[in-house]
């Protein structure tokens, strides 16, 4: 967007947070009032009256709704900050309106999105707030959710005035629920249980997933890949418990090893938002539709993937979805090759506090679920594209057990683990890739998770040499190695025969420099592949695997980078989302 296009949209914001529109929720209903009356009102086609004050036109309301620009991560002063405060204080806003709050309060469920625009904030919250399980084990379930309201809203980013809010009702939403593919006999044993049998008695109930021993551990005797969760959901809009889940062994033997029953206490709700925002004065704003660019749900609640080469800001783009891998990207700038094949997001690792690992994908100390995310196995996958001045991004959606079903979508799902993976290109060269943890759905917590995001890049050179930084001068590298964030500035990576390189200028808290091997990177993209990769060798987990000694001097090169966060006392899965970040320059190019 041109700067000057940029500065009348701000001021025409800031306009509209001051003077116009209803102070209260759109209900479809709207009136204007006689004349003379001095009240601030507005009709259908969005035209406010003369206040006195501020006379607001078509062309403003399109100001707001129409000109939504996505803020780059680059360029966001304190993007990090941005990321962890701005969705709760939109949220306080949009819940000083009192509809939106009893819109949430009598909802079945809620879940709340943040998108992050050029002085924007925009918030969007889902509810249904009816809920229809119908069937049984041997047909299958289905599941519709009805009178689904659709809650919008525009926040400015310096003032926290609440510009514009959209109230719509969806049409219903109906998933499939098959279970032709599911390990039934974990779902037989976990029915036998007692406090299963109890919890689900009157309900009208459906299986949300058992088939996790892949990615879920439950103690020191049983590691990854030994255990499975047996979850359950239903309509939760009466009682406390909300959800309830067995962990069962997965042998020829299945063995119900404990039961948990999350209630609404553990965690953050919305309604605990909504209740710190009762009594403020939401001001005046404007009642529009709000369309974002880039919306994650399309016709029918489909995924409508950008595609999957993309031309455009002096990059080639190549991104495919992968079975464990996340997916993966390859691309060129300025018609020379920037990454390989192999460069993607192989795992989201999370490590429960105060239970600990005692090895990667082994806990120790009390029982409890572990996570360690394939991605591939838990996300639709690249769901977006979005354009930003003088570049682009892709965005991928990865949650535990969400594949292509969207009921997560309502706080219908277990925990926080849900990630929004973009790559940033600009037409500098610049690449910024983010993992944002929006923090979602609540329905259980486990712990005190402290995430690891682990991300693989593959230089697009046959041959190359390495280097790091202090800041005043670069050092060669000629070994495989680990090099800390604390220790270095940057690293980089470039063709042996110039004059191309790839520079980290933020890498992760660890980074390994090595020798490209294939028998680290290239393994069977089946679940028997995985299997053998993940479970036998776990050289996955433990990324101290990967020093062998080789030289990396004309070498091809791989890199691996590890940020962690710990998400600190008290409960997780809050209103108050995370990043993880990474910046890397193609130089000479």
């Amino acid at each position: 967007m041109a700067r000057e296009t940029h500065r009348r949209w701000v001021l025409r914001s800031l306009a509209l947070g001051a003077g116009v529109g209803l102070a209260g929720c759109n209900t479809g209903q709207q009136t204007e009032t006689e004349p003379g009356t001095g009240t601030d009102t507005a009709t259908d086609t969005g035209t406010a009256t003369d206040t006195g004050t501020e006379t607001q036109t078509d062309e403003d309301m399109a100001g707001v709704v129409e000109d939504l620009t996505y803020l780059p991560v680059r360029d966001a002063a304190s993007p990090d900050e941005l990321v962890q405060t701005r969705k709760e204080a939109a949220l306080k806003q949009l819940f000083a309106v009192d509809e939106v709050t009893t819109l949430v309060e009598d909802a079945v469920s809620a879940t709340a999105y943040h998108r992050i625009f050029e002085d924007v904030d925009f918030v969007e919250i889902l509810a249904p707030h009816e809920m229809d399980v119908q069937g049984s084990l041997d047909s299958g379930h289905t599941i519709e959710y009805r009178d689904i309201k659709q809650v919008r809203a525009l926040v400015h980013r310096e003032t926290d005035d609440l510009l514009a809010v959209d109230v719509r009702t969806r049409e219903p939403h109906t998933i499939e629920q098959n279970y032709d593919n599911m390990n039934m006999a974990t779902v037989e044993a976990a029915m036998q249980n007692d406090q299963i049998q109890q919890a689900l008695e009157g309900k009208d109930w459906f299986v949300a997933a058992s088939d996790y021993s892949i990615i879920t551990a439950y103690s020191e005797e049983y590691p990854i890949g030994v255990v499975t969760p047996v979850l359950f959901n239903w309509n939760n809009d009466e009682g406390d418990l909300v959800a309830i889940s067995a962990a069962v062994t997965t042998g020829d033997t299945n063995e119900v090893l404990g039961v948990q029953r999350p209630t609404r206490e553990t965690t953050t709700p919305l309604t605990g938002v909504a209740a710190e925002a009762e009594g403020t004065d939401p001001g005046e704003y404007a009642e529009a539709e709000i369309d974002p660019p880039g919306d994650m749900e399309h016709e029918d609640w489909a995924i409508n993937r950008p595609a999957q080469t993309i031309e455009q800001a002096g990059w080639t783009v190549e991104w495919e979805n992968t079975l464990h891998d996340a997916y993966r990207v390859m691309a060129s700038y300025n018609g020379k090759p920037v990454f390989g094949t192999e460069t993607k997001v192989p795992w989201m690792f999370s490590d429960y506090e105060p239970f600990g690992l005692q090895a990667p994908g082994v806990p120790e100390g009390q029982a409890n679920w572990h996570f360690w995310d394939t991605l591939g196995f838990t996300g639709p996958g690249v769901i977006e594209k979005h354009d930003f001045d003088g570049g682009f991004r892709i965005r991928g959606s990865y949650h535990t057990g969400s594949l292509d079903h969207w009921e997560w979508r309502f706080g219908q799902s277990w925990g926080p683990y849900r990630y929004l993976i973009d790559w940033n290109f600009h037409d500098d060269g610049v690449v910024t890739v983010t993992s944002r943890h929006p923090t979602t759905g609540f329905r259980t917590t486990n712990g005190y998770p402290k995430y690891t995001f682990h991300l693989c890049i593959e230089p697009g050179y046959e041959a190359a040499t390495m280097a790091t930084s202090d800041g005043s001068e670069w050092s060669p590298v000629t070994e495989e190695t680990r090099v800390d964030r604390g220790d270095v500035e940057a690293f980089r990576v470039e063709r042996q025969d110039g004059p191309e390189r790839l520079v980290f200028e933020r890498p992760g808290d660890q980074n390994y420099l090595l020798q490209y091997d294939p028998e680290l990177v290239e393994y069977d993209q089946t679940l028997q592949g995985v299997v053998k990769e993940m479970l036998e060798h776990q050289e996955y987990l433990d990324p101290e695997n990967y020093l062998r000694g080789n030289s990396v001097e004309g070498e091809k090169p791989l890199v691996r980078l590890y940020s962690s966060r710990d998400t600190g006392q008290g409960l997780h899965a809050t209103t108050n989302p995370f990043m993880f970040r990474f910046r890397m320059r193609a130089e000479n190019y």
